[in-house]
């Protein structure tokens, strides 16, 4: 019995033996398929779902992508002729990752570079696959670098361009310049970057067959895409008569600053452009960031008497005076809100003048009367209709809109201020673009300086056509404007200067006084003299302003300013083959202006 029940035990704990080590297989079994299952949905992730993500992830840490610059698109003036271009240079790229001993090659590179070895050796060194060393390096640098014997692991160049403004200084103020990365940083070369800048193409650093790295231009290489060609209105001749008559005026006169414009009044378009000082754009970094500035349309002043076309059109306009009217104008001097007005010139007019007489004579008496008649808000709106206290549009960077206040914040004495040019503040191209409304019969042409702008395929992008905002005056009171404007370059007129033999000159001076924060008050010695006119005066084909700040020796704009308006004037005249009006009806005349 005993022995049976022992065999009994010894089988049943065998067969429970045998049913654990089968579980234990099968659960092993499971962690198995389990293990295998997870594995393999990972691998499938990875594999399937994230291999995109991964892919790229690997290919940004075996790569670094170099930016290659794009070639600057050509500015042209009207005719064609080349103001800034593009020439091919070389620039030197370096791979730290390559570098074994980064100081010994800053070393050898620094004094052919001309930039200190402590900072090219930061450049050299760390784990990076590119980083530039020198953009646009001078002629012969590449040969000397070569012959420095440098690993070609190390460094290695790229293909750029060097922009060149070959007229150097020829209008520089409206070209502007770009800088060491190509981007426009002042002038049209700063407003056009979204078309003469291109796009800037991509090459990725790899490893090459011995594991070091190297610049592709194989796989990931994008090419650059070059700007598009922009042509002006800039006529490079005409340019060149106005700067070189600003050279004139500053050495003649030293004032602080010259402006000088050009412009057909019948479209808007800006013939020229002119500012001194001046600068070369090709070596804008060693002169002083003023010399930049586009003074023509930055920098607002008081007009002064050439202001009083404003007054004298609205006049006019308004049916209020006609030119053979006669102006009480008293004594020589006027009372306005508590202010005494009076002639700036030494001589005292009669105690009448007829209308025409007042602007011809710029008399400040006799066009305080006329404003008087015409009211703050007749004054103020033709202000506004002629351009006055708003930007005129033009595609240059950094217009000023001067300031023409309100009404409702006028003083007692502001119409009498603002009918001569004073509490108003003008750039030097919204006066030109308001007296091109009386030369071409009494429109509001928006001035621009860019014409066309072309791809690098030649496919015309934009092309500018002349732009009539509004009618200011009728044609009559245009014509009638001309014709008393004409008188100031004759006999009797502020601007014999201006005068042009063959030629009838359409013209109005300004002599302002130059307002001195010092003293509260307007200086006696610090003047703004300008002329601005327009010629034939029958059919124009040229307007012209010359403003010039602070000028020494003489300040009437007649003696200053109008002289420099009849050489231009007459150099662009005689470029342009205008024919003079036969027989000649005008005769030069030297004499006083104010």
């Amino acid at each position: 019995m005993a022995a049976g029940g022992t065999g009994r035990r010894q089988a049943g704990t065998g067969a429970a033996r045998k049913v654990n080590t089968k579980g234990r297989v099968m659960l092993i079994a499971a962690l198995l398929a389990l293990g295998y299952i997870g594995i393999t949905a990972r691998l499938v992730y990875l594999q399937v779902i994230r291999q995109s993500d991964l892919a790229a992830m690997a290919s940004r840490q075996q790569t670094e992508v170099a930016d290659l610059p794009p070639r600057r698109g050509t500015i042209y003036d009207r005719n064609g002729r080349e103001l800034a271009v593009s020439m091919d240079a070389k620039s030197l790229y370096g791979v730290p990752a390559n570098s074994e001993n980064p100081g010994d090659a800053a070393g050898r590179l620094a004094p052919i570079l001309g930039i200190d070895a402590r900072e090219l050796e930061d450049r050299l060194s760390g784990g990076r696959k590119f980083v530039w060393l020198a953009r646009k390096v001078d002629p012969g640098v590449p040969e000397r670098i070569d012959a420095a014997g440098l690993p070609p692991k190390l460094i290695g160049w790229l293909p750029d361009s060097r922009r060149y403004y070959p007229k150097k200084a020829l209008a520089a103020h409206v070209l502007g310049f770009t800088g060491t990365d190509s981007k426009g940083l002042e002038g049209l070369e700063a407003s056009y970057e979204v078309y003469v800048g291109g796009i800037a193409g991509q090459a990725a650093v790899e490893k090459d067959g011995s594991g070091k790295d190297v610049l592709s231009i194989e796989e990931g290489y994008v090419a650059p895409k070059p700007g598009c060609d922009v042509t002006l209105t800039i006529d490079e001749k005409v340019q060149y008569i106005a700067e070189k008559e600003l050279d004139r005026i500053m050495a003649e006169f030293s004032p602080i600053s010259a402006t000088a414009i050009v412009m057909d009044p019948n479209t808007g378009e800006v013939l020229a452009m002119a500012n001194r000082p001046g600068f070369n754009p090709n070596s804008w970094q060693g002169t002083k960031a003023d010399n930049w500035r586009n003074r023509a349309v930055t920098d607002p002043y008081e007009p002064g008497s050439t202001f009083k076309l404003v007054t004298a059109a609205a006049a006019l306009e308004e049916g209020i005076y006609r030119p053979s009217d006669t102006v009480n104008r008293g004594e020589n001097q006027i009372e306005v809100g508590g202010r005494i007005i009076h002639n700036s010139h030494k001589e005292e007019n009669p105690k009448s003048l007829t209308f025409s007489e007042v602007i011809q004579k710029s008399d400040n008496v006799g066009t305080v009367k006329i404003a008087l008649r015409l009211g703050d808000d007749r004054l103020h709106g033709y202000a506004q209709a002629f351009g006055f206290g708003a930007k005129t549009g033009v595609d240059l960077p950094g217009e000023n809109p001067g300031l023409l206040r309100d009404v409702k914040d006028w003083s007692g004495v502001s119409i009498a201020s603002v009918a001569f040019g004073q509490e108003v503040s003008v750039t030097p191209l919204q006066v030109l673009t308001a007296v091109n409304c009386i030369a071409n019969g009494g429109w509001y042409c928006e001035p621009y300086i860019v014409s066309e702008v072309r791809s690098a395929d030649g496919t015309v992008l934009m092309k500018k056509q002349p732009n009539r905002l509004r009618r200011v005056v009728s044609g009559a009171t245009a014509k009638t404007m001309t014709k008393i404007m004409s008188t100031v370059v004759e006999e009797g007129g502020t601007a014999l200067e201006a005068n042009i033999r063959g030629y009838q000159v359409a013209g109005k001076t300004g002599t302002a006084q130059k307002f001195d924060p010092a003293i509260r008050r307007y200086s006696k010695e610090k003047f703004m003299s300008s002329f601005v006119g327009f010629v034939p005066a029958e059919s124009p084909k040229v307007s012209i302003l010359v403003v010039v700040n602070e000028p020494h020796g003489q300040h009437y704009g007649g003696l200053v300013a109008a002289p420099a308006f009849r050489s231009i004037a007459l150099g662009a005249l005689t470029y342009m083959k205008v024919p003079t009006r036969m027989p000649e009806q005008t005769v030069l005349v030297e004499g006083q202006g104010r």
